[in-house]
Parts: structure tokens; C-alpha cells; sequence
């Protein structure tokens, strides 16, 4: 194994990724003769990695292709979205929980939780009949892929400088872990587009009266106690909005041993828990990236618009053409969903 070789088996298997795009809006910059591949080999010699996730939409691989190279490409989303817990709790529940490869997989049903002892198996005596459990699709998981699409602009002196790699890792991962909070912590229906909200169906809880601690607590009795009533708590964790994961942190003891995640994404007063156990996420191994200056943009991260609809302007409206900028847009495709009614709980305006 060479120096190179050593190195790159170290890399990230997300740095990849943060490459691709570099490699993107720096071929943009070159010209037409420049393509992203050509690109990628000159700001980073020796990375075959780098190379087979560009082919990766297009291109089978190829026997030529080192296994340990096909390997790292192939978990690069599942990194890209452990490289950014720190900025998505949705990232950190996805981290933490079962996750599935959707590669050509237009639906996937995951079987439901055993909740009941009594249907999860017996003690049996020798020579008797072993009890067999049938699947449970009733309250199963369906995964359908939506696409998750997210556009960045960068100036032309941006992509061209030796910088481009380190900025994409940041804009890239700070835009995906907006969208999957934004979608995944909320009540929204599934659609043909996207998956459920996690809270779709399920109605909030009253919240506590009264604030302070009285009330914290309150609440948190209401949101454990629901998720006693279906089966789950075991393997919960506290999702909030960021002024009540401040208070919960700085109030409770030593010995409360739930993790307690801050979400950005969720108004103030928002509090839930969500049974770990019962989440699965499902991603397709390949990201889609294209680049282009001659077009006009939103730029509106939570619920962009036409240019134009309804004789009605959409604001702010940037021309890249005009501002000499580059928009890059990354798809890939995800879902996600609970494998037991009720595993995540909510409440709305509390007073703590």
C-alpha cells in the first residue's frame, strides 16, 4: 500500500463528497473544455475516491477500481450526514439509528417493533414446538425515497481559490442539516416529494402551565409518560428548540441519563422525545451535482418560490449571471420513518 493510498484511507469517506462539488464549480470556472473529473485530478492528485463518486450517478465501477476505494465512496452520504450532528439534530437521530441503502429501491416496507412480550418468543421445554412470530407490516415503516435538493452560490474567485474544498464542507452541510430538521421535525403529511414529519398524525401535548421547573418537569412527565402508553422511552432522546435544551441542560442532575439535542429548526417552546429504537432512515449512494450561472434564484431556504407567480415577484431575487456567481445544486435521495405509532412525542409553548 503506497503513502497516497494510507492517506486517503484515513480521509472521511463525506470529504469525498465536499470534493465533488469543489471539483464542479472549479470545472465551471475553467471553462468548457474543463470537466468536473479533469478538475478533480488536478486539485487533488491521487484520489481515486474523489473520481468514482463523480462517475458514480453515470458510471458503473470498474474492476479496476481498488475495493477499498468503492467502499468509501459507497458510505459517503451515510458520513456527510454523521459529519454534521453537530449542526442537525434530524442528522443525529439518523446517526444513531438503523439506516438502510435505497439504491433502486422504490419503496421499502421494514417490518414494525415487537411491543408485546407475549409475541416476541417463549421458554420452551424439550422437544416442544418453538412458537413462530409472523412479520408485522401493520405498523411498519415504508420508506419512499424523496429527493432532498439544496443550492449554494459561490462567487467565481470563490471557486477558483484553493479554499473552494473547506467552503463546501461548510455551506453544503450547514444547508443539509437545515432541510432535514426542517422536514423531519414536523407534522407535515408524506408526499410524493418527501417523507412524513415525525409528528404527522400525532397531536401535541398541553403543555405545563404556570413556567419554571414545576412546569419543565410537568411536561416532561406528559411527553415519557405518552411514550410509555405505546411501548417506547427505553432508547428515547429529547429533541427541543435551543432556549429549552438551554434550561433543560442547566436544570436537570447528574443522574438524568436521556440525551438532550438542540434543534434550530423548531420554534421556541417546542419539546419532544423520539424513540431511537424505532427510527429508520433509508439514503440511495450517490449525490447529483450541477452547476450553471445563466439562471435567476430564490433565495429563500424554507419555502422557496416561482420568480414569478401570479404577476407576484418572489423576494430576494439574485441573477448569478449579473453578480458573476455560481449556483451549485446537490441532490440526493432519503427517507426515513417510525416502526411503532407514537414513538415521537410533542408539545408546543411551553412556559419553561
Amino acid at each position: 500500500m503506497g503513502i497516497q493510498d494510507g492517506n486517503l484511507k484515513r480521509t472521511r469517506p463525506s470529504a469525498f463528497l465536499h470534493r465533488a462539488g469543489a471539483a464542479h464549480l472549479r470545472a465551471f470556472v475553467n471553462g468548457h473544455n474543463s470537466t468536473p473529473e479533469a478538475a478533480a485530478k488536478v486539485m487533488f492528485p491521487d484520489d481515486g475516491v474523489t473520481d468514482l463518486i463523480l462517475r458514480g450517478a453515470t458510471a458503473p465501477a470498474t474492476t479496476t477500481t481498488s475495493g477499498w476505494a468503492q467502499q468509501l465512496a459507497g458510505v459517503a452520504i451515510i458520513d456527510l450526514i454523521q459529519s454534521i450532528t453537530s449542526l442537525s439534530a434530524g442528522a443525529e437521530i439518523i446517526d444513531r439509528a438503523l439506516k438502510l441503502n435505497m439504491d433502486g429501491i422504490a419503496e421499502a416496507r421494514v417490518p414494525g417493533r415487537v411491543l408485546n412480550a407475549a409475541a416476541a418468543g417463549a421458554w420452551v421445554a424439550e422437544g416442544q414446538a418453538v412458537p413462530v412470530r409472523a412479520l408485522s407490516f401493520s405498523n411498519a415503516a415504508i420508506l419512499r425515497p424523496g429527493r432532498l435538493s439544496v443550492i449554494s452560490t459561490y462567487t467565481s474567485e470563490m471557486a477558483a481559490s484553493s479554499n473552494i474544498e473547506a467552503v463546501v464542507k461548510q455551506t453544503l452541510g450547514e444547508a443539509t442539516g437545515l432541510v432535514l430538521d426542517a422536514k423531519m421535525f414536523s407534522a407535515y403529511a408524506a408526499s410524493a416529494q418527501a417523507p412524513a414529519g415525525l409528528f404527522a398524525g400525532q397531536a401535541p401535548i398541553t403543555p405545563t402551565a404556570g413556567g419554571g421547573s414545576a412546569a419543565m418537569d410537568g411536561d416532561l412527565k406528559q411527553l415519557f409518560a405518552a411514550l410509555a402508553a405505546v411501548g417506547g422511552g427505553k432508547t428515547a432522546v429529547v429533541v427541543c428548540a435551543v432556549p429549552q435544551a438551554v434550561t433543560l441542560k442547566a436544570t436537570v442532575g447528574p443522574k438524568w441519563d436521556y440525551d438532550i439535542i438542540a434543534s434550530t429548526a423548531l420554534a421556541a417552546g417546542t419539546v419532544a422525545v423520539v424513540e431511537i429504537a424505532s427510527f429508520v432512515s433509508g439514503f440511495g449512494s450517490t449525490v447529483e451535482f450541477s452547476t450553471t450561472k445563466v439562471s435567476a434564484v430564490h433565495l429563500e431556504a424554507d419555502t422557496p418560490a416561482d420568480i414569478v407567480s401570479g404577476g407576484t415577484a418572489a423576494v430576494p431575487v439574485k441573477s448569478l449571471f449579473q453578480t458573476d456567481a455560481i449556483g451549485l445544486r446537490s441532490t440526493l435521495w432519503a427517507a426515513w420513518g417510525l416502526r411503532a405509532a407514537g414513538h415521537a412525542q410533542w408539545i408546543q409553548g411551553a412556559t419553561w
